[in-house]
């Protein structure tokens, strides 16, 4: 029986290095990349507690020799992110409004509405094409071929 103890608190204790080798490795990038879109630092470095609190919970998936893990933490970010956007709220002449997750890039600025809410859509919030058919009201392949719009404008933006 202390054998089971001995053994559940060492691989209690390499679970928590894996943590924080990840940490170690991907935090800075990861606060940048978050720090990028929330333009705040303090707000920025609450984002990245937060989605490296996840992480002992995605270890399995972070460790897996298929999957890019800075992607993973990035997308685990997106996810956190996502909520950042719905609950947000800044002045605007006196009246609070939802912010906007098109705001501040230049690349969504340059789509129409509809264009930002298919990629924003799919990007920011992780929905499937056919989620936001149902969503937009629209067939598949309508939101594809907006899809497609909105990587036609970001490239030719560069």
């Amino acid at each position: 029986m202390n054998t089971q103890l001995q053994n559940s608190v060492s691989v209690g204790q390499s679970r928590l290095l894996l943590v924080h080798k990840l940490y170690q490795q991907y935090a800075g990038m990861l606060l940048g990349y978050i720090g990028d879109v929330v333009k705040n630092q303090a707000i920025a470095e609450q984002y990245l507690v937060a989605v490296f609190k996840d992480v002992p919970n995605e270890l399995d998936e972070l460790t897996n020799e298929d999957v890019n893990t800075f992607c993973h933490l990035q997308s685990m970010a997106r996810k956190k992110l996502s909520e950042y956007f719905v609950s947000t709220a800044y002045q605007n002449n006196g009246k609070s409004e939802n912010k906007p997750s098109i705001c501040d890039n230049k690349y969504t600025q340059q789509m129409t509405h509809e264009q930002q809410l298919v990629f924003c859509g799919v990007h920011w919030y992780g929905k499937t094409i056919t989620s936001l058919a149902t969503e937009l009201n629209q067939p598949e392949e309508n939101i594809r071929k907006i899809l497609k719009d909105c990587f036609t404008i970001i490239r030719s933006s560069n």
